[in-house]
């Protein structure tokens, strides 16, 4: 099905595209930032988690049409510990918890909540953007 989506959305005109498009990476800018704040509210050592709220961000994909929501990677990878040379991203901690820290979800909690919100945008976008 997704297939055939992007299909239909990479036959539109150029102009359409691009609207669409924005409507897309609007949505993903709004799920960042809700990430980034859903970080704050967790009321951690803003020393523990400014990377990681830095970290949040919005990526293009492979076509126009399309935007990565990530966090962690770069700025989130540390050693498990000084000196192993074993890098850990601890953005997967945050979210899924570790055997020392129990789990702090953000990332997948507030796209969830945001989701179907988020899908609506997007779909009113393509409906406005075909009817001109």
């Amino acid at each position: 099905m997704a297939d055939d989506l992007d299909a239909y959305l990479k036959s539109l005109p150029d102009k359409i595209a691009a609207e669409i498009g924005g409507a897309i990476k609007e949505q993903a800018e709004r799920l960042s930032a809700a990430q980034r704040q859903a970080l704050e509210a967790l009321e951690t050592d803003p020393e523990e988690t400014g990377d990681l709220a830095a970290s949040c961000r919005v990526e293009p994909g492979d076509n126009p049409l399309e935007y990565v929501v990530m966090a962690g990677g770069e700025q989130t990878t540390k050693e498990v510990r000084g000196g192993s040379g074993v890098p850990y991203d601890y953005a997967l901690g945050f979210e899924f918890g570790t055997s020392h820290q129990a789990a702090k979800p953000f990332f997948w909690p507030t796209y969830r909540s945001l989701r179907e919100d988020m899908k609506n945008e997007i779909n009113d976008a393509i409906g406005k953007a075909l009817e001109k």
